[in-house]
């Protein structure tokens, strides 16, 4: 098979946070080259839309509201997925984000206690619940793809988010466990994807700090979810049989997380403050 012949019909998708940004993209994405996707999403009504949106198309899909973060949630949502559609093939850790009132952003010494908690719980431990719920009947059937988010913060990371840079570097190095550990029929990748124009990136940032973050990028714009999505249909079909253990850049070249060149912290409140204050 070559990339255009890149189909994946017959295979089964799970995606967390599938319902909305980017998680939206790669479900709709995986549908439109023949999987059936279940869409796992704590809002409930935006998975829905995006299964009505795959079933408009001609694929099978189902919503299943899910917190990721919640063993028995994900053990359901697995037996669920197998009970409607008999198998596993794909899986896409894709919940996750920053708990706080600035998104996580602030010095190490003013992030709570919870929020440094909650950040790493849906990065870093939805993950790991999510493939030991699903990798299991893989292994069984000795074919699987498991694609994890990670970030360009897990590599460069943003010295205003550090929860969120740790929860991604380990993110990173467990996508490389689960390589080697359930090689050779299961195969595990992640995409680092960088500035991505989704509703939470344009929430989180003012219009002047994603102009200053975009001169590090030499492509020079916010990349879309859809290509990250690429990405996604890319690792989980059988073109991309013979890559494991590796982290996919989606960055238009983007090197550091700073602006204008250096780092600019935001403590809790949301205000800059110089550096050394």
């Amino acid at each position: 098979m070559r990339l255009w012949e890149l189909r994946i019909d017959g295979k089964v998708a799970i995606v967390t946070g599938g319902g909305q940004g980017i998680g939206k993209a790669i479900s709709l994405g995986l549908a439109r080259c023949g999987a059936s996707v279940c869409i796992a999403d704590v809002d409930s009504a935006a998975g829905n839309e995006v299964a009505a949106q795959i079933r408009a198309m001609g694929p099978r899909a189902l919503s299943l509201q899910t917190d990721a973060t919640d063993n028995a949630q994900v053990v359901k949502m697995v037996e669920q997925t197998v009970a409607a559609f008999g198998r596993i093939d794909i899986l896409v850790n894709n919940a996750g984000g920053a708990s706080g009132p600035t998104f996580g952003l602030g010095r190490i010494l003013n992030i709570s206690e919870r929020d440094w908690d909650d950040t790493l719980t849906r990065n870093l431990k939805s993950v790991f619940l999510c493939t030991r719920a699903a990798v299991r009947t893989m292994l069984e059937r000795k074919q699987g793809s498991i694609i994890n988010m990670a970030s360009i913060t897990g590599q460069f990371p943003f010295a205003g988010l550090p929860a969120y840079s740790a929860a991604k570097a380990a993110v990173i190095n467990l996508t490389k466990s689960m390589a080697m550990e359930f090689a050779p029929h299961v195969r595990v990748n992640a995409i680092a994807p960088g500035l991505i124009e989704t509703a939470r990136t344009s929430l989180n940032r003012r219009p002047e700090q994603l102009e200053k973050l975009l001169t590090n990028v030499p492509l020079g714009r916010m990349g879309t979810p859809e290509e990250v999505a690429d990405i996604a249909v890319y690792l989980a079909s059988d073109v991309s049989e013979w890559i494991t253990g590796t982290i996919m850049d989606c960055n238009g070249g983007q090197v550091w997380m700073t602006e204008g060149g250096r780092p600019n912290f935001r403590d809790a409140d949301g205000k800059p403050q110089e550096r050394g204050s």
